[in-house]
């Protein structure tokens, strides 16, 4: 459990993320609801602000999702994962990959997955891990050219990379980029946890996640995972 200076930063970082976090994708619900009242008789601009809404709506989702995640992790419960059987990881993997996909046309995302047999894991949380780590290569990674994922098989273990191009990570912050709240930007479209959540996922299975990033690599995220049976 935490000690009382540590429930004080938590409770700080809450505010912090009530306060301002979630106010734009409330602001823009609100403003999307007052202009279904004024455009109703507009199938187009209706259409505009139902879609408005629902996308702020998973954006907040996605938000809350993420603090609740992270205060079980800090309040000592740890990051909830229920261990089970599974045969079809890599069709998780592979359908995870192809919604993104399918969400994001107008970008490239190549996989390479190669997950066969039994594993003893969470599949939900290790499908989570991969969302994260895509949506963060598609939000740093060079938009004109492709994310790139990969999934094999090791001795005794998986392995889950994720690669894009772009600007690297300087290496005076790559140390600090599973750190909670700690962002690559100023960019307030998430709370700066994802990548702390998924160090955490990888942790619960006895895993770990690293990054590298250079000028002539890029940045590749790979969590390696001793799951198999």
């Amino acid at each position: 459990m935490i000690d009382e200076r540590a429930a004080g930063e938590l409770r700080e970082q809450f505010i912090a993320v009530l306060g301002h976090d979630l106010r734009n994708p409330l602001a823009a619900i609100a403003m999307a609801a007052t202009l279904l009242q004024r455009k109703a008789h507009d199938p187009a601009a209706v259409t505009t602000a139902a879609q408005r809404i629902e996308r702020s709506s998973k954006r907040m989702s996605a938000l809350i999702n993420d603090a609740l995640d992270f205060a079980r992790g800090r309040l000592g419960s740890g990051i909830g994962v229920e261990f089970g059987q599974a045969t079809t990881l890599g069709q998780s993997l592979e359908g995870l990959t192809a919604e993104l996909r399918e969400a994001h046309r107008d970008r490239q995302i190549r996989s390479d997955i190669a997950v066969d047999g039994a594993m003893r894991c969470d599949v939900d949380r290790i499908q989570q891990l991969l969302s994260n780590l895509l949506g963060n290569a598609l939000t740093h990674g060079a938009p004109d050219m492709p994310v790139r994922v990969r999934a094999t098989l090791g001795a005794g273990d998986v392995l889950i990379e994720v690669h894009n191009d772009g600007d690297p990570i300087p290496a005076d912050r790559i140390g600090r980029v599973f750190e909670p709240f700690w962002r690559r930007s100023a960019s307030r479209e998430c709370l700066g946890l994802g990548l702390y959540i998924c160090s955490q996922i990888a942790r619960s299975h006895g895993g770990r996640l690293e990054a590298s990033s250079s000028v002539e690599g890029s940045t590749t995220f790979g969590a390696r995972l001793p799951i198999r049976v």
